[in-house]
């Protein structure tokens, strides 16, 4: 028969720490991930030598962890800056490993560490690994007061998983009741983050925020077109400076400026409709908007004329928000709408020309924006990743190079919007998101960071994406999948039925993304709302106590029961009122000794004492009934108390 060794601690432990790694390994950046290797190969090589000092070096590299990891997390006091420090902690904790001792306060941290992650986590696969690195330090904490071989079979496999299990009750109190605030203290401004838009636009800025797969947020609308294409916008890009950057002009400065230039015309408004959005956390204080709808929260910022929303807080964590129907009608007036047209003196002259032929050839404005488009998909321009650095030359790019992505198109089509006297401006954010039939929702990841244009024509602001004018043909790479897709027909696999790699990952997305909703829906407030609704009320508080101080009851008396009959604990009363009552049994007779010693009358009468317990501690198999617990425990107690 095979048998499970769980004396082997440091095995037990080595599976233990892989795991609590891997619980963090995709919620760290690549540089974390290096330095959490680096540990972990230390932890190892370390645990295996035994040199002098050791401790002293150890404790000299904690410090340093501290140090290092606080660098890493973009010297911010988070809730993830110490998850990541107790992993840390834990790779240095193992390498000290040389007894019991150093394996209970290792098993210890990486409970804590899993029961933190899951407390905190959102998502599927950490809620699972930390649930399993809890079960494995349980078992494995519990395996240290083992002290024979265990064999492989289905009553011992039960006899762990339900003693690792029964910590599930307190972690579900601890979520349920025991308050998440949040902690994020930024000591120093640091520009790690690259989730977003960047704070000006040049050629070639998205290049180095388009590449990342990193999730931005997930948004699900009922009754929807699976064919339309959404728009979230982040920010609007409405100055053009000298070195031919766009700039976004801060609210308060439009408001000061043109307080009087603008006005809510009208205002539809509808909140029956059943559309949200998942947030996941960037450290910043922008949020994706849809045109024509809003977020059902009171702690946002809306920029009127700009149509983007802020966060009075920073996004720290995944937040869930509803989003309602709220379509506002802004009147622009002629003085406002002249800033949209503004340009430097130092537009290319080639441009100015192009400009200026093209707009009096046309009948309209609508006429000369459509040979913009034209220009963009007849004269063999091409949509890359990699367009060669050429600075923040459009003329270069429209006459000559013609290579370029999202922002070459944009910036090139609002400059010839503004020569031609028409107002414009760049609007950034995320355009088409990654759509899960199952779950009915879209995923937008920072790849699908876009750009695009408005212009303001017939009294609204109309979105032109001249991107999207670049032939199909003609799109050389991209990460955005949705820019492969346009203009043509893809199969979808479903139609196929064909059971691959996408279509599970697609199931995948669908249950991570319910588990995940269903975490992000109890926050703070849900927390207050569950102990204020359900906890406090007379009724559900009293049945409440009831069930936890019976539970702790329950579990108290099994404990003393269990401690009453592994250490034969009234056992001990019988044998020393034995000793009393005849002077001829010495302390040190065995139980054997002590029964030959009796005269024949008490030998009769103690005989079934004496069997039950050489049973008791000599047999493996014996296994004690209730009905026998009780009756041989009353009478010792009879013997030991009554008995004159």
């Amino acid at each position: 028969m095979f048998r499970l060794n769980l004396l082997n601690y440091n095995f037990n432990a080595l599976i233990i720490l892989t795991s609590s790694y891997l619980l963090l390994i995709d919620e760290v950046d690549l540089i974390t991930n290096l330095f959490f290797i680096i540990l972990y190969v230390f932890a190892i090589l370390q645990k295996s030598f035994n040199y002098k000092y050791k401790k002293v070096f150890s404790s000299i590299l904690a410090i340093s962890t501290v140090c290092i990891l606080f660098i890493l997390n973009d010297q911010t006091l988070s809730k993830e800056y110490f998850i990541n420090l107790i992993l840390g902690l834990a790779f240095l904790k193992y390498s000290e490993i040389e007894n019991k001792e150093n394996h209970y306060f290792f098993g210890f941290t990486c409970v804590f560490l899993a029961v933190s992650s899951l407390v905190y986590g959102q998502d599927l696969i950490s809620s699972l690994l930390s649930l399993l690195i809890i079960i494995l330090s349980i078992i494995h904490l519990y395996s240290l007061n083992q002290t024979k071989i265990l064999k492989l079979n289905l009553n011992n496999l039960v006899k762990y998983f339900i003693f690792a299990i029964s910590i599930i009750p307190i972690i579900a109190i601890v979520y349920f009741i025991f308050p998440r605030a949040e902690l994020n203290i930024k000591l120093f401004e640091t520009k790690k983050n690259q989730l977003g838009i960047p704070d000006e636009i040049s050629l070639g800025s998205f290049h180095n925020i388009s590449g990342s797969e990193e999730n931005v947020f997930i948004f699900k609308i009922n009754n929807q077109d699976i064919n339309q294409k959404y728009y979230f916008r982040v920010k609007v890009f409405d100055k053009l400076n000298n070195n031919k950057d766009w700039l976004n002009s801060e609210y308060k400065i439009l408001l000061s400026q043109f307080k009087n230039s603008f006005k809510v015309s009208n205002h539809n408004r509808n909140e029956s409709v059943d559309a949200s959005l998942i947030m996941f956390p960037h450290e910043k204080n922008w949020l994706p908007k849809l045109a024509n709808y809003n977020f059902n929260n009171s702690n946002l910022d809306l920029n009127l004329i700009n149509n983007t929303l802020t966060s009075k807080e920073i996004l720290s964590n995944k937040k869930s928000y509803k989003l309602i129907y709220d379509k506002k009608g802004i009147t622009f007036q002629n003085n406002i709408l002249k800033y949209y047209t503004l340009l430097p003196k130092n537009i290319s002259p080639k441009l100015k020309q192009w400009a200026k032929t093209n707009y009096e050839e046309s009948k309209d404005a609508n006429e000369y924006l459509n040979k913009i488009l034209n220009e963009f998909k007849t004269n063999d321009f091409y949509y890359s990743l990699t367009p060669g650095t050429q600075g923040n030359d459009y003329a270069n790019f429209f006459f000559n190079t013609k290579n370029g992505y999202c922002e070459y198109y944009a910036g090139t089509f609002a400059i010839l919007a503004r020569l031609a006297g028409i107002p414009s401006r760049i609007v950034t954010g995320y355009y088409g998101g990654s759509y899960n039939e199952i779950g009915d929702f879209y995923t937008f990841k920072q790849q699908d960071a876009h750009s695009w244009v408005e212009i303001f024509i017939n009294n609204d602001w109309v979105l032109y994406d001249p991107t999207l004018s670049v032939p199909s043909n003609n799109i050389l790479n991209s990460n955005n999948n949705n820019f492969d897709s346009f203009n043509t027909s893809s199969t979808n696999n479903f139609e196929t039925g064909q059971m691959d790699i996408n279509r599970i990952g697609i199931y995948f997305e669908y249950i991570n993304y319910i588990w995940t909703n269903s975490f992000i829906r109890y926050d703070e407030k849900s927390r207050s709302n569950f102990i204020k609704e359900k906890l406090t009320k007379a009724n559900n508080y009293k049945y409440f106590l009831t069930l936890i101080f019976f539970s702790i009851f329950v579990f108290y008396v099994t404990k003393v029961l269990t401690f009453i009959n592994s250490k034969k604990f009234l056992f001990t009363l019988f044998f020393k009122k034995l000793r009393k009552e005849n002077k001829n049994i010495s302390e040190f007779m065995t139980h054997q000794e002590i029964f030959s010693s009796l005269n024949i009358i008490d030998q009769h009468k103690y005989k079934i004492l004496f069997d039950f317990y050489e049973k008791l501690k000599f047999s493996k198999d014996f296994k004690v009934s209730i009905k026998n617990f009780y009756e041989i425990n009353i009478k010792i107690l009879k013997y030991a108390y009554f008995k004159k």
